[in-house]
């Protein structure tokens, strides 16, 4: 029987990494890189790098063995181990 858990997903994990990469990576290279430096990445630019990697990410890790869903009391589905 599933136990439903609080924990997130090795996806949800993997998108918010990636996430937190690109955002420092922007940030490196705006503030070390002289190309950068006279024109910076903008806000925009650095938005959707983060978005659109982190959405690959998380579609393409797998789940791990032992994620699974249930659906709760109320129909919500929630995370759960096996």
């Amino acid at each position: 029987m599933p136990t439903q858990t609080s924990m997130p997903t090795r996806k949800v994990i993997a998108g918010g990494a990636t996430g937190a990469f690109v955002t420092l990576l922007v940030l490196i290279l705006n503030t070390y890189v002289p190309l950068f430096q006279t024109k910076p990445i903008t806000g925009e630019v650095a938005s959707l790098a983060t978005t659109v990697l982190g959405a690959m990410m998380a579609w393409i890790v797998p789940p791990a063995g032992d994620e699974t869903t249930v659906v709760d009391g109320t129909g919500a589905v929630r995370t759960a181990t096996k």
